[in-house]
């Protein structure tokens, strides 16, 4: 069983990933509170990252150095801050400076797709699909369903409370830029316990950020993966 309780790196070819925390920590065992402080992550250039905000009051996500931390407000809306004055139980992220971006096939629409085609296309372009790898999808999407964690009080905290602290939103013919990690042996870590993926977006103009549960790609998408050294 994977533990992360200081850094993780790996170093693939094209990029640096490092996570901190675990999932599994925080969603069966309540370890909320941050793993990582996100300000120390604040001066690096080509960062992409995501993961929850501690306490999982918010959902984190970072895409080219560019912050967002989605919050509920109390009247049931999203508030979006660009900053990074949290921290975060687990995290997940990477420094990328150069991507090889190609379209993707029109069968590919679903997360269940995406999951199944970013490893194939890692080795297309001459990545090791058996590390954990960063990915980008960029277009204009037919659904994007999401969630944002909103943790009122401080009871302990465990799986059947966590379904209970997700609120749900969708968005439909929108345009996102959604980051995304794979990986087939970090599961609970990184990535939920049934998934290799774990994906969060950005609206362009940063205004929604959020983790995506159910997603349905439009017919002129792109995938970005690490350009290989």
């Amino acid at each position: 069983m994977i533990s992360a309780e200081q850094p993780t790196r790996v170093q693939g070819s094209g990029y640096e990933l490092h996570y901190v925390g675990t999932q599994r920590d925080t969603i069966m065992n309540g370890k909320l509170t941050a793993a990582i402080d996100l300000r120390s992550l604040a001066s690096r250039p080509n960062l992409y990252g995501i993961g929850p905000i501690e306490q999982l009051r918010g959902e984190v996500t970072i895409i080219d150095s560019r912050p967002s931390l989605a919050r509920m407000r109390s009247d049931g809306s999203i508030q979006v801050t660009k900053d990074f004055e949290t921290g975060a139980p687990f995290l997940v992220w990477a420094e990328v400076p150069a991507w090889h971006t190609m379209p993707i096939p029109t069968e590919v629409r679903s997360f269940t797709d995406v999951e199944a085609f970013v490893p194939r296309a890692a080795a297309m372009v001459g990545l090791d699909p058996q590390r954990p790898l960063p990915f980008l999808i960029h277009g204009r999407e037919q659904l994007v369903e999401f969630h944002i964690l909103n943790r009122i009080g401080d009871e302990p905290h465990n799986a059947e409370k966590h379904k209970k602290i997700q609120v749900r939103f969708e968005m439909k013919q929108a345009e996102a830029i959604i980051v995304g990690f794979h990986s087939s042996s970090h599961r609970g870590v990184f990535t939920a316990m049934d998934s290799s993926i774990h994906m969060h977006f950005q609206t362009p103009d940063n205004s929604a950020s959020d983790h995506i549960q159910i997603l349905e790609l439009g017919s002129d998408t792109r995938l970005s993966l690490p350009l290989s050294a």
